[in-house]
């Protein structure tokens, strides 16, 4: 054997064991695990007697009926779903690719979240971490650790609730924290109806690279803070295009779109 059919092999047992290690920690804590070691017993006493009587015929039918990627789209489909998921969603994959995975379900959440406050006329403020975690501004809250609903965000900001004041920080699409304090902005804004909340959002919006949706108690308009600029009075469909571009695209914002304050 020579040394090139020597890496050859080396490298197909690497891939296999790779492989084999994957689904197993798919399964491992799994109903799936049980029924992979069941379902591995019954097809290995079905070729072993296949086997003994020569029924080859009878083999051939078995080999196509219980295929290996049938076998497992059928009964871990869940699983593979799930795994495929993780490996998306993996921030090093992200790096290497040097891109987000879109997630639209996630824009779609908040556009129904904020449609929500603005139609009980919620006041609100959601933070959406980019490239800075914001960890100084989310350990001054509540922290939850939850995934994002409208149900949650309507609670949340529900008025005379304890979590309803300041803002609700929200990275890599979960709630992390409620309440969170956040620095209000200094510098002279025009409009003179905007108060502490549009204060705050525009602060953080500043301060970092987040997206900022604000949401006014006494009008129900909502703001879009980002950097230096804001959209005021923005509607929702704008809002969710607004957020895909600037949540899963490395496009550069266009700037007539803002307005400044």
């Amino acid at each position: 054997m020579s040394f090139l059919e020597i890496l050859r092999a080396l490298f197909e047992i690497a891939v296999l064991w790779l492989l084999f290690y994957q689904l197993y920690r798919v399964v491992k804590d799994s109903r799936a695990a049980a029924i992979l070691a069941g379902l591995i017993v019954v097809v290995l006493l079905a070729y072993f007697v296949l086997e003994l009587t020569h029924a080859a015929v009878l083999k051939e039918l078995a080999g196509l009926i219980i295929g290996p990627g049938t076998i497992l789209v059928v009964l871990f489909q869940p699983e593979i779903r799930n795994a495929l998921a993780k490996f998306g969603s993996n921030k090093y994959l992200r790096r290497l690719l040097n891109q987000q995975v879109e997630n639209q379900d996630f824009v779609t959440r908040v556009r129904d979240s904020v449609a929500y406050l603005v139609s009980k006329r919620f006041g609100a403020l959601i933070a959406i971490c980019r490239s800075n975690k914001l960890s100084e501004y989310t350990k001054t809250g509540t922290m939850l650790h939850a995934q994002y609903t409208r149900e949650l965000i309507g609670t949340i900001f529900m008025p005379k609730t304890l979590l309803h004041d300041g803002a609700v920080i929200v990275d890599n699409e979960v709630i992390v924290s409620a309440a969170s304090i956040l620095p209000v902005s200094n510098r002279e804004l025009k409009d003179r109806s905007m108060g502490l909340r549009h204060r705050a959002g525009i602060g953080l919006a500043e301060a970092s690279d987040a997206v900022v949706i604000i949401v006014s108690e006494e009008t129900g308009a909502v703001s879009l803070a980002v950097g230096n600029m804001v959209q005021r009075d923005i509607n929702l469909d704008l809002l969710a295009s607004r957020l895909t571009q600037l949540l899963y695209s490395h496009d550069t914002p266009d700037s007539d779109q803002e307005n400044a304050l």
